[in-house]
């Protein structure tokens, strides 16, 4: 509906404009693959931190696939910001954030735009007690000890997904064609998450930090791993595996390629370390690029690999990919709260709680109803009392009407997806049996602008293009309120308010027309003043 308004209105713009709906899979190959678009309109998840605009928009990384600059963006300025903000914290990086937002929305210089946040609406049998969409590992564990008081708890919880889930790839370091990122948390475990806003120690028992003012001032962390730590299949997580990990995302041939064969995924976070070295079982040294320990951190984020698993992986299939890149990994193994039971296919994935993880007695100790003195470590015994589901029963179908039939008839227990606004009134409609449980997100609609078009790359062209939205309108009647349009520069950059609080300029971005209809004469007049002119309707440069 968004890329329909766009379309409509460029053409009453005098642009000739086609407009190709596909579905997510094939959109995410064109555009993060493939590369082969003039405009797209996408959905993204959300950026988790303000340094994730380096490999959004950083030319070090045009050509490489996922959301590694897939606009084939090079500005001299804008690298030379991004770079600068790694090395700066507190107030001189704010600053220097600030200088950059402007230089992207007021100069127009930015290849995309954010046309609206929104919130994400699923659905729930009437009698289950979800407050809110199951995202985080800590809310699928909440999920679990909260069934229904009347029913029997020997099953999993069922979650409904729909579309093109490819619930049987579960490879975590690869570019993937649909999100299955909530699974693939629920599977593999960093040293530290982000909770709130904050960095808090996870598979992390200590981090320690230190500035080497004798190496410029460059920042070095020690990690103590957790006592007891384990791997899905009962061997040991040490501190080699975290050194393998990054060492692999680096260069998945691990030295065998002529050339380093880099992961796709996590690359922003990658880059910021110059080296990481296991000193013992339990330790582990990071030494950073020129970054400050504000940024830094964000890197202990990275999920962890078993390097008994993953070092196989390693061989070369062409000369620039690896088996690791092409690898479906279809019965993961991982440290999460979560390990991978069964799987059918791509129609439904089993995962059960993994008893032994470390940070599980803290997580049922916070959980209403369950007893504080009983052994988390022990759920078959200690919990035989306690009301819960038998893990998790992932059930995929093929679009979310079929869904939405499966919860009506409590086949299912929840819908994960996002659903459309769309089913919303159906759902009310059906409220004896199911209702819509919706949560704010960070996800955004994004348009995004090919650079190397000869018309896109004019940076003033984008900036109308930019506007011809009507993002008040989109809100209220495409999404009946459940989103919210940018009002300041680093929101149009796809920075939510709860991952980038500091104050910000009022984003100068206004829809030529009034309630989604485009004033032709205004529209023109905003080309001209961009340097074009019209012929017969029709724009020219």
């Amino acid at each position: 509906m968004i890329a329909e308004q766009l379309t409509e209105n460029l053409q009453t713009a005098g642009i000739d404009t086609t407009q190709t709906p596909i579905d997510e899979a094939e959109l995410h190959r064109e555009v993060l693959i493939e590369r082969n678009f003039d405009i797209f309109v996408i959905r993204h998840t959300g950026l988790e931190e303000p340094d994730a605009l380096r490999s959004l928009l950083h030319s070090d990384y045009v050509g490489e696939q996922g959301w590694q600059n897939p606009f084939s963006f090079s500005d001299p300025t804008a690298d030379e910001s991004l770079d600068d903000q790694r090395a700066a914290a507190g107030d001189e990086r704010l600053s220097t954030f600030d200088d950059l937002f402007s230089y992207l929305v007021q100069d127009e210089t930015t290849p995309y735009t954010v046309a609206v946040y929104h919130d994400h609406i699923g659905a729930k049998r009437t009698e289950m007690g979800l407050s809110t969409v199951p995202y985080t590992p800590e809310e699928h564990v909440q999920a679990m000890f909260d069934p229904p008081d009347s029913e029997s708890e020997e099953r999993p919880l069922r979650i409904g997904l729909f579309g093109q889930q490819f619930v049987s790839r579960l490879n975590p370091i690869v570019v993937d064609l649909t999100d299955v990122n909530t699974i693939l948390g629920l599977l593999y475990d960093p040293l530290t998450r982000r909770i709130d806003g904050e960095y808090v120690p996870w598979l992390a028992d200590e981090i320690e930090w230190a500035e080497d003012e004798d190496d410029g001032g460059s920042v070095e962390a020690t990690v103590t791993l957790r006592e007891g730590v384990n791997w899905h299949d009962g061997e040991p997580l040490e501190a080699s595996d975290v050194e393998f990990t990054y060492n692999f995302l680096k260069d998945t041939s691990l030295g065998d390629a002529e050339n380093p064969v880099t992961a796709p995924r996590y690359r922003g976070r990658q880059t910021l370390i110059e080296d990481v070295t296991a000193v013992d079982r339990r330790t582990v040294t990071f030494e950073f690029e020129s970054t400050s320990q504000e940024v830094a951190q964000w890197a202990l984020t990275v999920p962890l690999l078993p390097e008994h698993i993953w070092d196989e992986q390693r061989e070369l299939v062409n000369d620039q990919q690896t088996a690791a890149l092409t690898w479906d990994n279809e019965e993961p193994v991982g440290s999460g709260l979560f390990e991978f039971v069964d799987a059918d296919g791509d129609a439904q994935l089993e995962l059960a709680l993994f008893e032994e993880h470390v940070m599980l007695s803290s997580i049922l100790d916070d959980l209403d109803g369950v007893p504080e003195e009983e052994d988390a470590g022990d759920l078959n015994g200690g919990f035989e009392e306690t009301s819960s589901y038998e893990g998790l029963s992932f059930e995929v179908y093929p679009n979310e009407g079929a869904a939405l039939d499966s919860l009506i008839d409590h086949d299912i227990d929840v819908i994960a997806n996002e659903m459309s606004i769309d089913m919303l009134e159906t759902i009310e409609e059906e409220s004896d049996s199911v209702q819509p449980i919706i949560r704010e997100t960070p996800s955004f609609y994004m348009i995004g602008f090919n650079d190397r078009h000869s018309a896109l790359s004019n940076r003033r062209f984008r900036g109308v293009v930019s506007r011809l939205l009507d993002r008040d309108y989109i809100v209220e009647e495409f999404f009946d309120g459940h989103a919210t349009r940018p009002e300041r520069e680093s929101e149009l950059l796809g920075l939510h308010p709860s991952v980038w609080e500091a104050n910000g300029r009022t984003a100068p971005i206004t829809f030529p027309g009034d309630a989604g209809e485009l004033d032709e004469a205004q529209t023109r007049e905003l080309f001209e003043e961009a340097g074009y002119t019209y012929s017969n309707g029709d724009l020219i440069e």
